[in-house]
């Protein structure tokens, strides 16, 4: 990694500042098994690559926070483990030099509700929704989006945001298992309990918060669990309303980059207004000895992400006529 950054440098121009990011940690203290696809997964070793991450952001020094994209337990770990283990993954996180800027997952609400999770992740939520902002230096904001506002998990079975979303999921999905995307066609095969969706309130805050950014000029980095463009994403991992969040997005010039998880085979792609969507891979389908993690370096007109072994470096230039 220190290479990498060696080559950015060597050109003479030095970055903003940069940031460590890993995603889809999914850690359980239970043996290996498989994707409903069939892909390996490697519950244990994922806190090694958690571990192996820390260590290598603090070594670099000069990064200014660490985002961790989602889902730092998996939905198998045993019930009875789940507040424990969610402690011991933030304590990891922790033990970066840094602030740790957290987004929740599925599998994070799989295993405890908002109102203890939101708090042990240190996310200053209003009245339980993880959807916030920061500006790390006055050129860039960050907006952290909650991916399941509308979502049938992670809020009591009786709240009204619950009762929406599975009347919403029924009218959708004719499945009985509402994670089974089976007759589902295209991009309708996103309409699965283990996505979720961005409420009306969130929608306001976050068109506020771009109106903000543009009249400070900043350039924003939207982070969240779920992928927002099928360009880089399988279809069946897409948040519900992506399109409603991308036309808000293509309303305004200032959004760059689009970063999520959940996808775990990752992906890269460019859309129709030049905003770049990064998907991360899984560090929890690293087989022993190899990683999932990476830091980006961040410029003016560009931000490259060099990634670790199954992580792949990108670099996202933008497009200088978006900011005319």
């Amino acid at each position: 990694m220190g290479s990498a950054n060696g080559l950015a440098t060597a050109h003479g121009k030095q970055p903003l500042f940069s940031f460590g990011l890993i995603s889809d940690v999914q850690y359980a203290d239970i043996p290996d098994g498989r994707s409903f696809l069939g892909v390996p997964r490697y519950y244990r070793h994922s806190f090694l690559v958690l571990q192996r991450a820390v260590k290598e952001w603090n070594n670099h020094q000069r990064h200014k926070f660490v985002i961790n994209l989602g889902d730092i337990v998996d939905g198998y770990c045993p019930k009875d483990q789940s507040l424990n283990t969610v402690k011991k993954m933030v304590d990891e996180f922790e033990m970066f030099n840094g602030p740790v800027y957290h987004l929740i997952g599925n599998h994070c609400l799989y295993n405890l509700p908002r109102s203890k999770l939101l708090p042990l992740l240190k996310i200053k939520s209003l009245r339980g929704h993880a959807y916030y902002d920061f500006s790390p230096v006055p050129e860039y904001r960050f907006v952290v989006l909650d991916g399941y506002d509308n979502s049938a998990i992670g809020w009591p079975q009786d709240h009204p945001t619950t009762l929406e979303a599975l009347k919403f999921l029924r009218e959708k999905n004719p499945n009985e298992d509402k994670n089974n995307p089976t007759g589902l066609v295209g991009l309708e095969r996103r309409f699965l309990m283990f996505n979720g969706g961005i409420g009306k309130e969130q929608m306001e805050w976050f068109n506020g918060v771009l109106q903000d950014a543009t009249k400070l000029k900043q350039k924003v980095v939207v982070c969240c669990h779920l992928p927002l463009h099928p360009g880089a994403s399988s279809k069946e991992a897409l948040l519900w309303n992506y399109e409603e969040v991308m036309n808000l997005i293509h309303k305004y010039n200032c959004v760059k980059v689009c970063i999520s998880g959940h996808d775990h085979k990752g992906g890269y792609s460019i859309d129709s207004h030049g905003v770049h969507h990064r998907v991360l891979e899984a560090s929890l389908e690293c087989p022993p000895g190899t990683n999932a993690f990476g830091y980006a370096d961040v410029y003016d007109d560009k931000i490259s992400l060099y990634g670790t072994d199954r992580m792949r470096t990108t670099h996202m230039y933008f497009n200088p006529k978006a900011d005319l």
